[in-house]
């Protein structure tokens, strides 16, 4: 079987987009040594 992840999801639009297109599983974008991500870390504790 093929799995496939896709990465740097940074809204809930994007996740919703490749769910919904078969991903296995998603990587999101949250905070990096650069500064903060797109997806706040209080939101990715849910």
């Amino acid at each position: 079987m093929i799995r496939v992840k896709i990465c740097c999801i940074s809204s809930e639009e994007e996740a919703r987009i490749a769910i919904n297109s078969g991903a296995s599983a998603i990587g999101l974008v949250a905070r990096m040594p650069s500064g903060p991500g797109p997806i706040a870390s209080e939101v990715l504790k849910n």
